[in-house]
């Protein structure tokens, strides 16, 4: 019984020895508040991925993926597995028949839980295809990973819907 208080006595008191810093990591990994820069980076890269594909740029759109096969891109019911297979063999072809294109994510909500975010969103796109025109409206869900200081995109889900005719 003697060693048992003596042994419980020892871990509280190395329990509130623990560093500052890994008390406020661990209150980062239970959701508490992370600095607004986080915020504000992932709205940048959420922000980038419209603006990239508006630009047809899939260099740039290249630098914001995840180079893994694990990635997902989701449109409606279509998956893709890998950045590189939606953007060879569905993003890649699209755009290169897209003109007068508008492309864009607004009410963008990020949320940051340690190395990991996501954000839900809105989009807008407007284009000329060879079917015709056509303009719709959708909602996004995009999940980012932080990785060697950047955040990256992980998985990304859209859907929408065809704008009524005017």
């Amino acid at each position: 019984m003697r060693y048992a208080l003596v042994s419980l006595g020892l871990a509280t008191a190395l329990a509130a020895a623990a560093p500052l810093s890994a008390q406020q990591h661990d209150m980062r990994a239970m959701g508490a508040p992370t600095p607004a820069s986080d915020t504000q980076a992932v709205r940048r890269v959420v922000e980038a991925l419209a603006a990239y594909s508006q630009d047809k740029n899939l260099a740039a759109l290249d630098t914001l993926y995840a180079p893994d096969a694990y990635v997902r891109v989701i449109e409606g019911s279509g998956v893709n597995n890998g950045w590189l297979d939606y953007r060879d063999h569905h993003l890649g072809p699209e755009l290169r028949e897209f003109t007068n294109f508008r492309y864009r994510y607004y009410d963008i909500e990020p949320q940051v839980r340690g190395d990991v975010a996501w954000a839900a969103f809105r989009y807008e796109l407007i284009a000329d295809t060879p079917q015709g025109h056509a303009e719709s409206d959708g909602r996004g869900t995009v999940i980012l990973e932080r990785r060697g200081g950047r955040w990256l995109v992980a998985q990304i889900h859209t859907s929408g819907r065809r704008r009524a005719a005017r």
